[in-house]
């Protein structure tokens, strides 16, 4: 009869590995932190600019969801985190884009300069 307290010690050692990962539930304001910081990085522009991180943030928002305790509050700090990378990324993208357009007026400004400068060092026409 060796076999029925085997049994129950294997039972007791699962619950017990189970309760270990458990952990205190997740706050209302832990996910509240990290919907927040999925929809700066929605506003940002994330979703465009830096879909991978993005998605990370998702996937790992609707896995904290899933689970519970330590697992949860892990999770909600993976998306909390992707989801600032992914802001971050998207307004390192907007700002180099708005670089870009303008240099591109600069340099449109400087030719107008030179061409004004060349026609007023000239004579004017007959």
């Amino acid at each position: 009869m060796r076999l029925p307290g085997l049994v129950m010690l294997l039972i007791l050692g699962a619950l017990a590995g189970c309760a270990s990962t458990s952990g205190p539930p997740v706050s209302s304001e832990e996910t509240r932190d990290a919907e927040s910081a999925l929809r700066s990085a929605e506003e940002a522009g994330a979703a465009e600019r830096a879909p991978e991180l993005f998605e990370d943030a998702q996937l790992a928002l609707a896995a904290a969801r899933r689970a519970s305790g330590e697992e949860a509050r892990r999770r909600l700090l993976e998306a909390r985190d992707y989801a600032a990378a992914a802001e971050a990324q998207a307004q390192a993208e907007r700002l180099r884009s708005e670089a870009d357009r303008l240099r591109g007026e600069a340099d449109d400004l400087e030719r107008q300069a030179n061409e004004i400068r060349d026609e007023a060092g000239r004579p004017p026409g007959p």
